[in-house]
This record gives structure tokens, C-alpha cells and sequence, in this order.
């Protein structure tokens, strides 16, 4: 307690640090929770994006990619790995479709430090179209 009361200046350097650590803390987990959002989003886009490739039975979905792009506002990159295509962009029923989403964000750190993130999310699913 005769700490708090000391005159000779030392505890108003003590609070000044302690509002600067609390200050970057809660920079730091406002960016956090930024990134954590921004990869859930990801991931129920790769669902939407696999379960629409799925009932299509193609993987040329790209206005629909672009439609999500547009009402998420998240400009994501889009591919599909792993499938086996019967010509050009059909997939045969049972057939797996495997979408692959990255993002690359940029987080700020303290000052004018930037730290580039990329964040991926993936879906698959399988075809339900049978093609001739």
C-alpha cells in the first residue's frame, strides 16, 4: 500500500507500461479473433462451393463462386484438387470433388508492422450426376 503512495513519481511509469501491454493485448486479440471469423467464413464457403459442385456434378461452377465472392466481400481463390474429370469439367457420379479455398490476409501488428497470413479451408464431397 505505501507504493501506491509514493510520491517520487515511479508508480505513474508503472500504470503508463501497464496500459500500453493492455493496449496491445487487446490489439493483438481483436486481430486474432479477426482471422479466426475470417477462416470459419472460409470454411462454410468451401462447404456451399462443394455441395453445389456436388449436385451439379461439374466443377465448372464459376458464377456461383463469384456470386459468393460478391455477397461475402472476400476475395478468395478457388481451386479443386484431387478429382478425376470424365471430359472438360464433368465429374461421374460417384466421383469425389474436392475444393480448395486461400486467402491471404494481413494482420497488423504494432506500428506499422504487417504480418501476411494466408488462411485455407477445404471441402469435398461426391458427385451425384451421372454422365453419358
Amino acid at each position: 500500500m505505501k507504493k501506491m503512495f509514493n510520491r517520487k513519481g515511479e508508480t505513474y511509469v508503472d500504470v503508463a507500461v501497464l496500459i500500453m501491454i493492455v493496449a496491445f493485448v487487446l490489439i493483438f486479440s481483436v486481430n486474432m479473433i479477426s482471422v479466426v471469423v475470417l477462416a470459419q467464413n472460409l470454411k462454410t464457403m468451401a462447404d456451399q462451393i462443394a455441395d453445389y459442385a456436388t449436385a451439379q456434378g461439374t466443377t465448372d461452377v464459376d458464377s456461383y463462386v463469384s456470386d459468393l465472392k460478391e455477397k461475402s466481400g472476400i476475395d478468395f481463390d478457388c481451386s479443386f484438387s484431387g478429382t478425376q474429370y470424365l471430359s472438360g469439367q464433368k465429374v461421374q457420379l460417384g466421383d469425389e470433388i474436392e475444393v480448395r479455398l486461400t486467402h491471404r490476409v494481413s494482420i497488423l501488428g504494432f506500428g506499422n508492422s504487417i504480418f501476411p497470413v494466408t488462411i485455407r479451408a477445404a471441402s469435398g464431397g461426391i458427385s451425384q450426376v451421372y454422365w453419358k
